[in-house]
């Protein structure tokens, strides 16, 4: 056990933030799976798995694939995959889904991505021009991003046990109460 001392500034701030480099479970797991119904006919289903507790949620969570440049018409399902025997689908409340073509790209947004849960799009893509093959295909999409944030949960189990003030003078009355925060920056899945 560690202990930080500090004088705080005045109202809310950050006592620390920290990366992790080395290996933890990822609270969210994705899983793309590509079709190529036909040279200009692409099928593309994404399944997400919230995998931190129940009681936890993710909020804004945000997921971005890259589509082919010859993307003519994308319509998106939400909701339409398999899911694991014995999972939880999250609703399709709270979600929404948009092709942005100038830009090439998939954007599907969920407000609140509840823990042991999952979620799926399916996007069925029109190209304008024909795809050679798999590998054509595979190198043109993705990748898949997350950007997400955890309220009240912590991947690495690095905890405050306590919070002590130690006041000089009772000019104040002071808030004692910890908030942990997970955030994403750059969590991406290949295809």
């Amino acid at each position: 056990m560690r202990t930080l001392s500090f004088y705080p500034p005045d109202g809310e701030f950050a006592v620390m933030n920290y990366r992790i480099t080395g290996d933890f479970r990822a609270p969210f797991s994705i899983f793309p799976v590509v079709e190529q119904q036909s040279p200009t006919r692409v099928e593309v289903t994404i399944k997400i798995r919230a995998d931190v507790p129940e009681q936890n949620y993710g909020g804004n969570v945000q997921v971005t694939c890259m589509v082919p440049k010859t993307t003519a018409t994308c319509s998106v399902n939400l909701g339409a995959s398999d899911m694991n025997q014995g999972a939880k689908q999250l609703g399709s409340t709270g979600q929404s889904a948009e092709f942005v073509s100038a830009e090439n790209k998939v954007v599907w947004n969920i407000k609140k991505f509840q823990g042991g849960t999952e979620a799926s799009i399916k996007c069925k893509l029109t190209l304008s021009a024909p795809i050679a093959s798999k590998a054509n295909l595979t190198s043109s999409l993705g990748p898949v991003s997350l950007n997400f944030e955890i309220p009240m949960y912590n991947v690495s189990n690095l905890q405050v046990r306590y919070l002590r003030i130690a006041e000089q003078g009772k000019s104040y009355s002071p808030c004692r109460w910890v908030r942990y925060v997970t955030q994403s920056s750059s969590y991406v899945c290949r295809f």
